[in-house]
């Protein structure tokens, strides 16, 4: 199932094996984009898997309620990618978002390196 807004944060019983919780740890991660002004961009994960990330939904909802701490969510635009690549690859995205004045922050479930 893709990521939506609708159900980003739908509460299901999803519940992860021991196995996979060792397999899969959460690393939140944190980079700082250049752009006309920096995009903040938090993932839940340093690395992609090759595993339905709502199985992940609580991990996700952890970084989630961090960013709405750290920033005022009406101040600012916030983006939801399952994947970096999601997110570079938007050309359509990255266009828009030269037209705002605001604080760019990316939520992403996985981050890939590259």
């Amino acid at each position: 199932m893709k990521t939506t807004w609708e159900n980003l944060f739908v509460s299901k019983n999803y519940y992860l094996c021991d196995e996979c919780i060792k397999n899969y740890p959460a690393k939140y991660t944190y980079l700082a984009l250049p752009f006309d002004e920096l995009i903040h961009v938090y993932s839940v994960f340093d690395t992609t898997y090759k595993v339905n990330p709502d199985s992940f939904i609580l991990e996700r909802k952890v970084l989630f309620e961090f960013i709405a701490r750290k920033y005022n969510l009406n101040k600012v635009i916030l983006l939801y990618f399952d994947t970096f690549d999601e997110f570079i690859k938007n050309e359509e995205i990255i266009d828009y978002l030269t037209l705002f004045k605001r604080k760019i922050i990316v939520l992403l479930t996985y981050y890939a390196k590259f």
